[in-house]
């Protein structure tokens, strides 16, 4: 089904010991490294561009994911620039600062382009110019920051690119204002009061992370503190100091997280101050975002993304949608008002109490949410609801195999597939139209600017069984 991207000639070993040799950038992959082919194998290639030649060392001792090192950018390409954040070179954060806006959207474009073009049944559609920001710095909506002790200073930060080793930063530029200022307050208190951060190895400390989420259009802020231990009697010293820095400040949380495992957020969160939620608006909509609800990172981008949505499907009073994936009702809600009723699927049950929460507050009556994975609910659903239009918004894996046969077995009159990986919706899409659907265009929006991250939107419409079938003369 999927043609192989081209890649060089023959292989022939790479070299047994450490070895330098300069190499040109072809393209810039999904995940933001720049592609460059050496004796025929494939080398990825962080913080490059396309056509500049560069300089690698290559050392077979180290780890699978390291022995290729960028050593110097031999020819730069043109559209090089110096990035905005000075610790670019060393975070793995962002993929594309150090090209001008306009360009990163051309190069996103073309990673669309090269997933749609392994696949022969896609050759038809066609890839819209990137839906782009206005204001790409300082646009995301939720922060995530670990705090570790380095020389005895309190930091906080990003990760190295492919490692766990902390980048100790002050400020990051695709977090919201009020996110870098919330951290700043958190690490001078914890310096104040001698709150030691959580160490990895030993087990031992306090602080591990803070979480700050942000309604874009309500400036509303959540702090949630991440903590090992409830019993930090400065606590209210702290909640003082996060009143008086942050005007907008509306809900704070301390959720603790005893355990020794990489996931953020702990069991149990405790509401210290204000609300139990902010709010955030989409269009006319109004959703509440509790500590673990999922939003999308992009509040700005949301919005552009289902107007163009119902521009696409068209969506007609007499529609019965089915929404996969639907989280906490975002898009089903949006949709609701335009058609006769909404059905949402969602396995998360936090997730779905927020949808029937939000269908309440927005005065909604023709929406409801049900509990489960997707390809569980899926037959019966199809076969109870019997929807015209479909509304898929997966994890970055894609749709499984079941959803697909599903959908296929059963043939709504339109799917809109919204996906955060080009490489699987191309993956599915090429099963879809094989199985009886046809498509146009591919409209991608820029919900992530600085990095190679991008989202897509893609309407198809069950194919006519007389389309082929023309009028004889």
């Amino acid at each position: 089904m999927a043609r192989k991207l081209k890649k060089s000639a023959t292989k022939r070993p790479l070299p047994g010991k450490a070895a330098r040799f300069t190499v040109k950038i072809e393209y810039i992959n999904e995940k933001g490294f720049g592609v460059a082919f050496y004796q025929g194998h494939q080398l990825n290639i962080p913080k490059t561009l396309p056509g500049e030649q560069v300089l690698v060392e290559y050392d077979p001792r180290r780890h699978r994911k390291d022995r290729i090192h960028l050593l110097k950018i031999v020819e730069p390409s043109p559209d090089r620039r110096t990035p905005p954040c000075k610790y670019f070179d060393e975070c793995g954060g962002c993929h594309l600062q150090h090209v001008e806006y306009p360009r990163q959207r051309q190069l996103k474009r073309a990673i669309v382009e090269r997933q749609r073009a392994a696949y022969p049944a896609l050759k038809s559609f066609n890839v819209a110019e990137v839906v782009g920001m206005p204001e790409p710095l300082h646009y995301r909506n939720k922060c995530q920051m670990p705090f570790q002790n380095q020389g005895g200073a309190v930091v906080y930060g990003l990760y190295r690119s492919g490692t766990h080793q902390l980048i100790a930063v002050d400020e990051c530029l695709v977090e919201s204002r009020d996110a870098n200022a919330a951290l700043k307050i958190v690490k001078q208190w914890a310096e104040r009061y001698h709150i030691p951060p959580y160490d990895e190895v030993t087990r031992e400390g306090i602080l591990r992370h803070l979480v700050v989420r942000k309604g874009m259009f309500t400036n509303q802020v959540m702090v949630i503190l991440v903590v090992q231990s409830r019993e930090i009697d400065t606590l209210p010293r702290l909640l003082q100091e996060l009143k008086f820095g942050l005007p907008a400040l509306h809900s704070v949380y301390l959720n603790i997280q005893d355990k020794p495992v990489n996931t953020i957020l702990g069991e149990e969160s405790i509401l210290i101050w204000g609300e139990p939620y902010i709010e955030e608006q989409i269009g006319r909509l109004k959703f509440r975002i509790y500590p673990k609800t999922f939003f999308q990172v992009n509040s700005v981008q949301t919005v552009k993304l289902l107007e163009h949505l119902v521009q696409e499907v068209q969506f007609q009073p007499e529609d019965v949608v089915l929404d996969l994936y639907s989280g906490v009702g975002t898009i089903a809600l949006y949709v609701a008002p335009r058609v006769r009723k909404v059905v949402g699927v969602e396995a998360d049950l936090l997730a779905v109490k927020a949808a029937n929460e939000n269908a309440a507050n927005n005065q909604i009556q023709n929406a409801e949410f049900i509990s489960g994975a997707a390809e569980d609910q899926l037959p019966a659903l199809l076969a109870e609801v019997e929807p015209s239009v479909v509304i898929v918004d997966p994890p970055r894996k894609g749709l499984k195999p079941e959803v697909v046969e599903a959908l296929l077995q059963y043939q709504p009159q339109k799917i809109a597939y919204i996906s955060c990986n080009p490489k699987t919706l191309m993956r599915d899409l090429a099963v879809l139209v094989e199985g009886g659907y046809s498509g146009s265009t591919i409209f991608p929006f820029d919900m992530f600017p600085q990095t190679a991250h991008i989202e897509s939107l893609v309407v198809l419409e069950r194919a006519s069984v007389n389309s082929e079938n023309p009028t004889e003369t």
